[in-house]
């Protein structure tokens, strides 16, 4: 895998563990879909700092995990904050490209994964090696943001011209930030079976924010400074034009009317016998 916009920040791990908010919930949320089997053994791509790892781990309390990533430097951040777990034998960290799982076939009972597939620059690569991994009867989760369906006060123009230079620079390795709203149409490409998917809602005021401009950029003005290079070559933003962006997001925040709330969607899919997919493809 490429390496995402992230991967240079010497504080990526920590912004990455502050994503547990809600990954909980979400994926009680999406498993109540298509239930693992007890003591499943699970699969999670994209662990980052080991935020959804944690969140597996408290909702399957039966289940072994391995936990993969790409990047070294977070597996090891992830290995230190569940080294608890790691000693009880309950998770393992291994490092792995997403789109090339060195896992056999059919050989996980849930495969999962949070924010990783909008960091890709084709998702479906991914979707299909989390086909190819999960057993017959076993369960793919995906969940990811859709930065199309946030709202933003008092400047929701900031987050409009966030949206264009996202998808301007896309083809450069800007995340897709309305990857969530993909997640049917993937799992089904890739073969999943009854794919269904729940909407999460989350907001924040004024009145729950404490924000730094010098300590604590907002996440939309992190992203943006974060993907700097790229977005130069892509022509979507001159330097000056990506610092006055910048300043207005972390400015929003600072609002006393701030105001921001958005969705996460979470699909999950199930992968049917081959000869059972047939049936159902000729009934369809």
């Amino acid at each position: 895998m490429t390496s995402y916009v992230g991967a240079q920040d010497p504080d990526e791990a920590d912004r990455l563990a502050a994503q547990a908010a809600g990954g909980l919930d979400e994926l009680r949320h999406v498993l109540a879909l298509h239930p693992p089997e007890p003591g499943a053994h699970v699969l999670e791509l994209g662990c980052g700092a080991g935020a959804f790892t944690r969140a597996l781990l408290d909702a399957l309390p039966d289940a072994t995990i391995v936990a993969t990533d790409i990047d070294e430097r977070l597996l090891a951040a992830a290995c230190q904050r569940l080294a608890a777990e790691v000693r009880a034998g309950r998770v393992t960290f291994a490092r792995a490209d997403a789109r090339d799982l060195p896992f056999p076939a059919r050989s996980f009972g849930l495969v999962a994964c949070r924010f990783l597939l909008m960091h890709l620059a084709d998702p479906l690569v991914a979707v299909a090696e989390m086909f190819r991994v999960a057993a017959v009867g076993g369960v793919a989760v995906a969940i990811e943001p859709d930065w199309g369906a946030r709202a933003l006060y008092p400047d929701a123009e900031a987050l409009d011209e966030l949206l264009r230079i996202a998808r301007q620079s896309r083809a450069y390795g800007f995340p897709d930030l309305l990857l969530g709203r993909k997640l049917f149409a993937l799992l089904r490409a890739a073969g999943f079976a009854e794919v269904g998917v729940r909407a999460s809602a989350f907001s924040e005021t004024a009145a729950n924010v404490a924000v730094s401009p010098a300590e604590q950029p907002s996440g939309p003005g992190r992203l943006l400074a974060q993907a700097r290079a790229l977005v130069r070559r892509s022509g979507a933003a001159t330097d000056d034009e990506l610092d006055a962006l910048i300043a207005r997001l972390n400015a929003v925040v600072r609002h006393p009317e701030y105001f921001s709330a958005g969705l996460d969607f979470a699909a999950a899919g199930l992968k049917r016998a081959p000869d059972e997919s047939s049936a159902a493809a000729g009934q369809a």
